[in-house]
């Protein structure tokens, strides 16, 4: 009798015992804290953005991983010496931006042409801007972008990239780059500016200027000079800001003189607000229409007065996400644990 207790005692120890051993490590409380209900490997405590893509990159708070991307490139064409023109055989290589374009219709392009150092700089400036033009014009009438969507700017053989003492050097510095920017929005209009030419105002909407500019002078007037400030003060506020500055004349004189006159009223800009506010040149996007682009005919006074300007405005660069692959991190440490035991013996 006595052998048959001892031993129903032995087996009911043992399985005691067993029941024990298969208990959890640790408390309830504790495990349910470190519950991560949506497979991201960040425990719910943590984690602010609930419900996240399995499989997706995330970071300490268990949110998606992304970073900016700056749309900023040069295109995979090259140009021989004097040459503009764009073979057809490299239309195709503007296809994927074409689509991009037209899937982001707020998107506006800049392209800017740059030649080597053979020939006259003045010759060097026209032809950089035509490499731009023969790009910009394949995406218009072979993609449909339309015209007011692409600036082009020439910077002839003033921004080099490589050395052109070798013709190595010299094919890379004939090359054309593109950016993507959209238009810059302000919550701030200055109300005490208005559109009018006739008491000496520049125009402004959200910072874009319109600067006029009497015959044959390139000359900035005091008057301007505050609404220039205001532009130096926002491209210091915010390095993804850039503007364009477009000089225009009216008709009279030739139109090799208008075009060096315009760029030389939308360079006077650019050196104002370089020396005052210390902007990198590569913000400040400068072109010289010349006679161009007349803003109203120019067959009366007013209408030429009002062609004799510089228009400024102001973008931004654009920015897109993609995700990064970081490598896998602890989730928790010894201590974060230990601090959990503690509160499940509270």
């Amino acid at each position: 009798m006595i052998f048959k207790v001892a031993r129903t005692a032995i087996l009911f120890l043992g399985l005691y015992s067993s029941i024990l051993i298969c208990q959890p490590l640790f408390p309830t409380n504790s495990i349910n804290a470190l519950k991560d209900s949506d497979h991201d490997g960040v425990i719910d405590a943590r984690d602010i953005c609930s419900n996240t893509p399995l499989g997706s990159d995330i970071d300490n708070d268990g949110c998606p991983l992304t970073k900016l991307t700056l749309f900023s490139f040069n295109f995979d064409v090259q140009f021989k010496t004097g040459q503009y023109k764009l073979a057809s055989k490299f239309h195709a290589k503007l296809k994927d931006l074409a689509i991009f374009l037209q899937h982001n219709p707020n998107t506006l392009l800049l392209i800017e042409g740059y030649t080597d150092d053979v020939g006259a700089e003045s010759y060097n400036l026209t032809l950089s801007k035509k490499r731009a033009d023969s790009i910009a014009n394949a995406l218009i009438s072979t993609f449909n972008i339309a015209t007011d969507r692409i600036k082009t700017f020439g910077y002839g053989q003033n921004r080099p990239i490589e050395s052109n003492s070798t013709e190595t050097g010299r094919e890379a510095n004939r090359r054309v780059s593109g950016e993507i920017v959209i238009p810059f929005k302000s919550q701030h209009v200055n109300n005490n500016i208005h559109s009018n030419y006739s008491t000496n105002q520049p125009q402004i909407d959200h910072y874009n200027l319109t600067i006029p500019f009497k015959l044959n002078r390139y000359g900035i007037k005091n008057a301007y000079r505050p609404s220039i400030q205001r532009l130096g003060k926002l491209l210091q506020s915010d390095p993804d800001i850039l503007i364009f500055i477009e000089g225009h004349t009216d008709n009279t004189g030739s139109k090799d003189h208008n075009v060096t006159l315009s760029l030389e009223r939308a360079n006077n800009i650019a050196d104002l607000l370089n020396a005052q506010f210390d902007i990198a040149p590569a913000r400040l996007k400068v072109v010289g229409h010349g006679q161009q682009f007349p803003f109203k005919p120019n067959n009366t006074i007013k209408g030429r007065r009002e062609n004799r300007r510089v228009e400024i405005k102001v973008v931004k660069k654009f920015k897109a996400t993609q995700e990064v692959i970081l490598p896998k991190w602890t989730i928790w440490s010894v201590d974060q644990m230990e601090n959990e035991r503690q509160k499940g013996k509270q």
